[in-house]
């Protein structure tokens, strides 16, 4: 398997863990959690030079978590 082959395998691996965390577990924990898993997706991305192609996917995502930080990710 390719390094981009791979790089997609493991973006799709932590898109999907993230979802399923948010889907599937209670408390506002899971928040951290899956925002965790799609920061790694899309520093693969970058590490992979997909970051075109994914970066809309996984910065929608994060788009609708709520902040947990009162903003502190906004610069």
């Amino acid at each position: 398997m390719s390094e981009v082959e791979e790089a997609r395998r493991r973006i799709r691996q932590l898109l999907l863990s993230g979802d399923n965390t948010l889907k599937n577990r209670d408390g506002t924990e899971r928040i951290e959690r899956a925002r965790g898993r799609y920061e790694q997706a899309l520093a693969i991305a970058r590490e992979a030079g997909l970051e075109d192609s994914i970066e809309l996917i996984v910065q929608r995502r994060l788009d609708a978590l709520a902040p947990t930080r009162g903003g502190a990710d906004a610069a």
